[in-house]
């Protein structure tokens, strides 16, 4: 993720100095992607472990190409997000994912932690339910909706000492006050990450989504008897449509 961010930033400066090539990079980017997905239990079992998840063939992770600027691992997008999900015929959902670090005050001293933001089904699609509470809905993922939290095992121990009554509490996340909906098993791992403390939804709101944004790491679980080549088809028919449902970014032309 580093390296393609570093990547990117190179390519964009160079954009920078030619508009009308930055124009034609973008639909590049947004169109003449490939699809390319990726097994994750394929990466586990050959440099890391098995995915402890139920049906762990299933998941994969969903990178793209994007050849007009030579770059082979190309991350999610919400906007590619967004219609693979609604118009998939491969997956039985998909999930994005990314990284974080945010401060956690109102319980003894102020912290930073390692946090996890999710859309709405992606720790749904692993299979493993919550130990308490639930885990997010559509509802906690929509922008404008009361605010949400869900705590791993760890960081629910550590802090509220296992007691049940952390459900429907409030943790001030970056200054905004959550509610407390769910705690993850003692089992459960999110991939080969080192456990996060707190998991947090995107919000992303399709009404003001673009093209581009290729920041995120994305994964689904494949429907019954879908082949990965199924499945890499299925996403390189939707890049088109992602193309004509979202418009270019601001200071950008669709071309």
């Amino acid at each position: 993720m580093e390296s393609f961010n570093s990547q990117l930033k190179q390519v964009l400066r160079r954009l920078g100095r030619a508009p009308m090539f930055t124009a034609f990079t973008l639909i590049t980017l947004a169109v003449g992607v490939g699809g390319n997905t990726v097994v994750f239990s394929v990466l586990e079992g050959v440099l890391l472990k098995p995915l402890p998840y139920p049906k762990p063939d299933e998941l994969i992770g969903v990178w793209h190409t994007a050849p007009g600027i030579n770059i082979k691992d190309l991350n999610m997008a919400p906007g590619n997000y967004f219609i693979y999900r609604e118009q998939n015929q491969s997956f039985q959902d998909v999930g994005v994912y990314q990284g974080d670090s945010v401060s956690v005050t109102g319980l003894a001293e102020p912290e930073q932690v390692d946090a996890l933001d999710v859309t709405d089904g992606t720790l749904s699609l692993l299979g493993i339910p919550p130990m308490q509470g639930r885990l997010f809905t559509h509802q906690d993922d929509s922008p404008g909706s009361p605010d949400t939290v869900i705590l791993t095992y760890g960081y629910w121990h550590k802090k509220f000492g296992g007691s049940s009554s952390a459900i429907g509490q409030s943790l001030t996340v970056n200054g905004t006050p959550r509610e407390i909906i769910g705690v993850l098993p003692q089992r459960f791992h999110f991939l080969d990450w080192s456990d996060r403390a707190v998991i947090l939804p995107l919000k992303w709101d399709r009404n003001k989504t673009f093209l581009g944004n290729f920041s995120y790491e994305g994964l689904a679980r494949l429907k019954l008897g879908v082949t990965m080549e199924q499945a890499s088809a299925d996403i390189a028919r939707m890049l088109p449509i992602v193309s004509r449902t979202f418009p270019a970014p601001p200071g950008f032309a669709n071309r």
